[in-house]
This record gives C-alpha cells, sequence and structure tokens, in this order.
C-alpha cells in the first residue's frame, strides 16, 4: 500500500494544476469549435442552427479571408525577422562587459513594459504626417514627408517597426540568458585556432545557440500571428483593409456583422495554422539541433 502511495502520490500534485489547463484550454477551444459549426447571426435575432460545416466552406471561399491571412503573414514573417535579428545583435552587445551595463539593459526593457495600446497611440503621434517627430526629420534632411499609416504600401512596414520596437526586449532577454549559458571551451579553442570574432560567431556561437534562436523565434511567430490590440489601436486594419489581419476580420466579422458562427470558424482556422506551423517548426528545430550536435 505504501508503495503503491509512493509510486502515484505525485499524480495528487500534478492533477490540479491538469485540470486548470483543461479547462482554461481545451474548453474554449471546444466551444469555439463547436460555434464554428452553427449559424449564429445575432443581427437576425435567431439562435444557433447546425450547418454541417458550410462556415468553413464559406470561409475558404471568400477572398476578403485569403487577404487577411497573406497580410497576417506578412506582418508576421516581417515582424518576428526583425526582431530576431535586431534582438539578437542587442544581447551580442549587452554580452559584453563595458561601464554602463546595467544602465544600458533597463533602457532596452523599458518598450516591454508598456501597453500595446498606449504604444500605438504614441507611435501614431510619432508617424503622424503634418506634425510628427519622423517627418520633421524627414523634411529636415531634404526629404519628402510620408503617410506611413494611411498609405497600402507602407502601413504594414510602419506596424512591423513599432512591433519590433516593443517586443525585441522580450529576444534579447531570451538570448542574453542562452549567451550567457554557452560554454566557454569552445571559443576560447577558437581563439587559440585563431579564428576571427566573426568566424567564431558563425562557427560556434550561433550553432551552440540554435536551440534558443528557435525556441524564441517560434514564441514570437505565434506571438506575432495572433497579433490584434496594436494593429486594432493604429489603424483598425485600415487603410481599405491593407493591414486587416486574420484576427482583426474575425473580430470584424463578430462585433459589426454579428455573424458569430463565421468568426468562430476563422478562429479555428487561425488556431490549425499556428497549431501546424509550430509543429513544421519543431521538427526542423529538432533536425537543426542534431546536425549541430546538440
Amino acid at each position: 500500500m505504501n508503495n503503491f502511495v509512493n509510486k502515484h502520490i505525485r499524480w495528487v500534485f500534478v492533477l490540479p494544476t491538469f485540470l486548470f489547463m483543461v479547462v482554461m484550454l481545451a474548453v474554449p477551444i471546444l466551444m469555439t469549435f463547436a460555434f464554428s459549426l452553427n449559424d449564429w447571426n445575432l443581427l437576425m435575432g435567431t439562435g444557433m442552427s447546425f450547418n454541417f460545416g458550410k462556415n468553413y466552406l464559406e470561409v475558404l471561399a471568400s477572398k476578403e479571408f485569403w487577404q487577411s491571412l497573406g497580410v497576417t503573414f506578412y506582418y508576421t514573417v516581417l515582424s518576428t525577422l526583425a526582431e530576431m535579428l535586431l534582438g539578437l545583435s542587442i544581447a551580442l552587445v549587452l554580452n559584453k562587459r563595458f561601464r554602463g551595463k546595467n544602465v544600458v539593459k533597463t533602457i532596452v526593457l523599458l518598450p516591454y513594459m508598456m501597453a500595446p495600446v498606449a504604444v500605438g497611440l504614441m507611435w501614431m503621434l510619432f508617424y503622424e504626417p503634418s506634425s510628427g517627430l519622423l517627418n520633421y526629420v524627414f523634411t529636415s534632411v531634404g526629404l519628402p514627408r510620408s503617410s506611413f499609416v494611411s498609405a497600402k504600401q507602407t502601413v504594414i512596414p510602419a506596424i512591423a517597426a513599432v512591433e519590433t520596437w516593443q517586443m525585441t526586449p522580450m529576444v534579447v532577454i531570451v538570448c542574453l540568458a542562452g549567451l550567457s549559458s554557452l560554454p566557454t571551451d569552445p571559443m576560447e579553442a577558437a581563439r587559440v585556432d585563431g579564428a576571427t570574432p566573426v568566424q567564431t560567431f558563425f562557427q560556434v556561437t550561433l550553432p551552440l545557440l540554435t536551440q534558443t534562436l528557435f525556441s524564441i523565434g517560434l514564441l514570437r511567430f505565434i506571438d506575432v500571428f495572433k497579433s490584434f490590440d496594436l494593429i486594432y489601436a493604429m489603424t483598425k486594419g485600415g487603410p481599405a483593409n491593407a493591414s486587416r489581419t486574420l484576427n482583426l476580420f474575425a473580430y470584424e466579422t463578430a462585433f459589426s456583422y454579428y455573424k458569430f458562427g463565421l468568426s468562430s470558424t476563422m478562429l479555428m482556422l487561425l488556431f490549425v495554422i499556428v497549431l501546424l506551423l509550430s509543429v513544421v517548426v519543431m521538427k526542423f528545430q529538432r533536425k537543426l539541433v542534431e546536425y549541430y550536435g546538440g
């Protein structure tokens, strides 16, 4: 009896957390899936009626859905790449010893501590065509003014720049932790062999940091892919739906047209896309780590 208790007592402590995860994750997903299989239009004043997956056919046949999905991928890839490159570069600098290092770390982390809506409104003032600081700098050096968030060609890069400014500190934190945990022997051996700092980085540091980079890269990709608050605060999907991501399209469908069934369908498709991308990236990460001897 005592052996049985000792063997299974750990499950007693794990069970509350497991049940909490089931309630907080599985239940909302199952409810959204159930809603996606029904016609549910509050504007018509009718209840839910099962439609045998008709919503999925309607959404997949919609040009607006594919346009929003394309905008989502464009915004996600642009933001994630910028955050990873900038975050790793800053982490490499902060990993060195210099005076005022702690002060610089604090300054770098400040954007990450701000609310996305506040950041969006602040940058809207920064981008303002007539009196914004960025256009003032442009005119000071002889460049023409630009309507960054009012033009279809520049709105996504403009919002991606704000996303990068705010969330790069998260990448910096993780990369710094990864750099500080790397063994020093391979770096010292590379220096003894006459490797330059650039060669040491690409041939020693980067391979050892692969798992860390893929982990934070995947987290940032998922987070940006489902981004809503920053884009909504800055453009609400405009101009002419040029910045309307899939999350914004689902929100608009639910709360502007009251088609909650279609909105739930979009969210389920978003969930499936993120899940599939995560699986692919994790498999690629595993192979890459094995290739580098991780």
